[in-house]
């Protein structure tokens, strides 16, 4: 089956400065690793790792969560921004460590598992 080419973007900020992974997902899919905006890699992936990829993102849904609580004692080491998009679709999911939590960890647990498999693909991680 062919199918449109995918877009994702996954940009995590954490203490020690931001690490960005750009996936395309086509006839010839690759991953671009940045840290800090500095490419430090591009490699192509298996059909094993696509396959991967799409599973995670056949099974990503709206996180629908409370605030956590805590307030300002509670606050987050690492951020996430994830860009998944195609042809017909466009999403666009942003969270922090601290949402993963207790109420929130079922909400998040699609968005969270598709950003561990793209941060899986960086083998030098």
């Amino acid at each position: 089956m062919k199918t449109y080419p995918i877009a994702l973007e996954l940009t995590v900020w954490e203490d020690l400065g931001l690490n960005q992974y750009e996936v395309t997902i086509d006839e010839v899919s690759n991953i671009s690793i940045k840290r800090t905006d500095d490419v430090l890699r591009t490699r192509e992936l298996t059909s094993n790792e696509v396959s991967a990829l799409i599973a995670a993102i056949e099974f990503l849904r709206v996180p629908v969560s409370e605030e956590p609580k805590g307030g300002e004692n509670s606050k987050a080491s690492t951020s996430y921004e994830l860009i998944v998009e195609s042809a017909h679709f466009s999403l666009e999911f942003n969270w922090e460590d601290i949402d993963l939590g207790s109420v929130n960890e079922k909400a998040f647990t699609p968005v969270s598992a598709l950003a561990a498999v793209v941060v899986s693909l960086d083998l030098a991680h």
